[in-house]
């Protein structure tokens, strides 16, 4: 038997049953509820004086219990182009803070860690909750996060060998964004929760603050001039010219001043404060209630896509072996033919266009030469160059712009990203 339950503004108005040879509706005495009614002289809807159980109040008892956590990271590697996983081993990437709660705890209640930060004069959070958390893990007991992948990376890869912590076996890991995904909901924690109508929802104004402080800053002329200052046989400066660039390891400053110069290679710098710290640990103990909010709300995954989702997340951490020598010589080889590709397209179109990635100036260029293109997209290029009727330097520059889009080049770019920085 299926019985379809029907909800407007949060309250149940409507239950029909599925089952024998036709769908039923059931009364309210059926079903224990106070229904709208209509009066048969005005025909007017009058609202149910009991209002029913809201939605965004059931959750599932029959889940199994999971401790909740969230970290909050900063890091000079781009998730988005390195992937979490290989994001948790780069050298440069930080744990800020983790915030949990375990399932028999109080309404609401959540634990916080943070690392100390000596030179904001904060010291090593004080977390006893801590102790419990591992115990929960030592048992056995289920760990879940929203989108646990980065969760895994970050406890398995910093965690575990730079913090002592206990390791979260293989099976003990749940992710209430695959449970979300399973529901044909959100992925997203934001909208997951909007979708659900939940009354916890995410930080929205707390996820500024976290993804301005998540990423390395430019260090400031103020800040370079410190610390040439400190370094051995550099005079004292009082005017000079910076110029700064990004790096592996942190920045290159090069600063000329009058009677000389020099370049120096100078730490990361990052946006912090503990006014920013106390609020980024307020949003991520904020995200954990919103998460664990999600996981009661939806049915854990079957028995087959709890499995299906455990396999995933083992052949994502195994990984697959690449070809470093390979793949260098591919790009070294892409690489040169993109340069000269790149020069015949600043000749063709006089200097107007460096480069092919410069889509807007593209288009004007190929409109002033008479061909109304709209975008640069591989099947709108094709098409036009299906065309016998184009003048020369149009279809050449089709036919350059065409071969340096070509995104079956960037997968050697990725993969070089992603590999992690042992093998690699």
């Amino acid at each position: 038997m299926t019985i379809t339950q029907t909800y407007r503004d949060g309250e149940l108005v409507e239950t029909v049953n599925h089952g024998g040879s036709e769908n039923q509706v059931l009364s309210a005495a059926d079903e224990g509820i106070n229904r709208p009614h209509r009066n048969a002289q005005t025909a007017e809807v009058f609202p149910a004086v009991e209002p029913a159980r809201a939605s965004r109040d059931i959750s599932y008892d029959t889940n199994p219990p999971k401790a909740t956590i969230d970290f909050e990271t900063r890091s000079a590697c781009s998730i988005k182009d390195c992937g979490s996983w290989r994001y948790s081993l780069d050298p440069t990437t930080q744990v800020m803070c983790l915030a949990f709660r375990l399932p028999h705890w109080e309404k609401d209640r959540t634990a916080l860690w943070h690392p100390a930060f000596p030179h904001l004069g904060v010291k090593e959070a004080d977390c006893p909750e801590l102790e419990e958390l591992f115990a929960w893990i030592a048992e056995g007991k289920l760990v879940e996060a929203h989108n646990a992948w980065f969760e895994r990376g970050i406890w398995t890869n910093i965690c575990v060998p730079k913090l002592g912590w206990p390791e979260v076996g293989h099976r003990q890991w749940r992710c209430s964004a695959a449970k979300a995904a399973a529901h044909s909901l959100p992925r997203s924690l934001d909208g997951c929760t909007l979708a659900l109508d939940l009354r916890t929802k995410k930080d929205v104004e707390g996820a500024k603050v976290m993804k301005k402080m998540a990423k390395p800053r430019k260090p400031r002329v103020a800040e370079v001039k410190s610390f040439v200052a400190q370094q051995d046989g550099v005079p004292a400066i009082k005017q000079c010219v910076v110029t700064t660039v990004a790096t592996d390891t942190g920045w290159k400053a090069s600063v000329s001043w009058d009677g000389g110069e020099r370049d120096f290679s100078l730490p990361f710098y990052w946006h912090e404060s503990v006014e920013m710290i106390e609020r980024l640990c307020a949003y991520c103990r904020k995200d954990v209630l919103a998460e664990e909010a999600v996981s009661h709300r939806l049915r854990d995954l079957s028995a087959k896509e709890t499995e299906m989702y455990l396999m995933d997340q083992a052949i994502n951490q195994r990984g697959f072996q690449l070809d470093r020598e390979g793949i260098e010589a591919a790009l070294e080889v892409v690489n040169g033919i993109f340069s000269d590709l790149n020069k015949e397209l600043v000749e063709l179109t006089g200097g107007r266009v460096e480069k092919a990635t410069q889509r807007a100036r593209m288009i004007q260029w190929f409109n002033e030469m008479g061909l109304p293109l709209e975008d640069t997209q591989g099947s709108t290029l094709d098409g036009w160059l299906k065309r016998e009727d184009l003048e020369a330097d149009v279809r050449r520059g089709l036919e350059l712009v065409r071969a340096l889009g070509r995104s079956s080049t960037a997968k050697f770019v990725a993969a070089e990203n992603w590999a992690s920085p042992g093998a690699w």
